[in-house]
């Protein structure tokens, strides 16, 4: 009898990120593993969750306008060019159905964003690591791999896992180097966080070109993971396509509700921006004086590693959760000593210092 065949390059899908552990019974857990906002979000967020409760019932018929007409409020975008979505992972994921066909080739850096290849191996199509440079991205590196069947290149930026940048100058001089056909895709999620002065905003490549568009998230700063909104700045014709590929009624209701009014409150990212970059460079400072290596980064966790003594960042993993402090490792060899921290808040911050530096007390010589 035959039987029911996915697509091939579904067997190609691995796991980017070593599991959260289930077994682990603390009493107080720090979540330092998913990049999520420990601030959480404005306090005008939970009332208007509430009020939106009152019209669950009813499918939301235009939520995805109403948002991106509070998405061009605050950034001065033009409404039909922003699409939403569920999370910005749900827009690349649509970019990728609509812009690869088996064959194609999505170019990404190698140490990047882990879950990148994942859109390529769904279509059918090829994903192309182009090497880094100690895990940042490499300009000339992606640009010598691309080929006549390259069609997407996609890199965050910053980038996850390492929280390291490319400048203004880099991006449009990797734009510069891609043919017409070829679409860059700037994942941002993390943009808000960002403080280095030669960044430069992706919003000014995405106006100026034809085959450039930029993801962006209400999972970080704003502190709505657990709703799963994202939206999308593109050029007219690329926006027509991803939103006639996206589900119907992408957006929620509730996160809708959540989202305007999290748009509307300035006060509450700038205050989070500024106690995050305060926090992550205290952190930073004191995991260097422990002698760990502290990747610089310009987004709301560190990439730090364990690079000598008998212990690793395997050991130190299982010693952090067993003491109730939940890390991130990834999958990829590449970061097999490494660990990553999202920022907490100063408390959490101080509690995992202690905890490192009871644990790299403890190595053997």
């Amino acid at each position: 009898m035959a039987k029911v065949i996915a697509r091939p390059g579904l067997r190609k899908i691995r796991d980017h990120m070593v599991n959260f552990p289930s077994d682990l019974h603390s009493e107080k857990q720090i979540l330092l593993n998913s990049n999520e906002s420990v601030f959480g979000p404005s306090v005008n967020v939970a009332s208007a969750i509430r009020s939106s409760l009152d019209r669950v019932e009813r499918y939301p018929e235009n939520a995805s306008a109403s948002l991106a007409r509070a998405l061009s409020a605050r950034f001065n975008h033009p409404a039909a060019q922003i699409v939403c979505g569920h999370g910005s992972d749900d827009l690349l994921a649509r970019l990728s159905r609509a812009y690869l066909a088996p064959g194609d080739e999505l170019v990404y850096s190698r140490n990047g964003y882990p879950k990148i290849p994942n859109y390529a191996y769904v279509n059918d199509a090829i994903p192309v690591a182009a090497p880094d440079q100690n895990f940042a991205v490499d300009v000339d590196s992606i640009l010598s791999v691309v080929t006549d069947r390259t069609r997407i290149v996609m890199i965050a930026n910053p980038d996850n896992p390492s929280g390291m940048y490319l400048s203004e100058e880099s991006i449009n001089r990797l734009h510069s180097g891609l043919p017409n056909n070829c679409l860059l895709v700037l994942d941002s999620a993390y943009v808000e966080y960002v403080d280095a002065a030669d960044f430069g905003h992706p919003a000014g490549l995405v106006e100026k070109s034809e085959n450039v568009v930029m993801t962006r998230t209400f999972s970080k700063i704003f502190g709505l993971a657990g709703l799963r909104l994202g939206w999308m700045y593109a050029p007219d014709s690329i926006a027509s396509v991803v939103s006639s590929v996206g589900i119907t009624f992408p957006v929620s209701t509730t996160a809708l509700a959540a989202g305007i009014v999290a748009l509307q409150d300035k006060t509450h990212t700038d205050r989070v921006f500024k106690l995050n970059l305060e926090i992550r460079d205290e952190f930073s400072s004191k995991l260097k004086c422990l002698g760990l290596e502290v990747i610089p980064s310009q987004t709301n966790f560190v990439l730090v590693g364990f690079l000598t003594g008998s212990k690793t960042a395997v050991d130190a993993h299982r010693y952090l959760e067993a003491n109730g402090i939940i890390v991130r490792r990834l999958a990829s060899p590449a970061y097999s000593n490494y660990i990553r921290f999202t920022i907490g808040s100063r408390e959490d911050m101080a509690i995992t210092v202690d905890f490192l530096k009871d644990f790299l007390s403890q190595r053997k010589e």
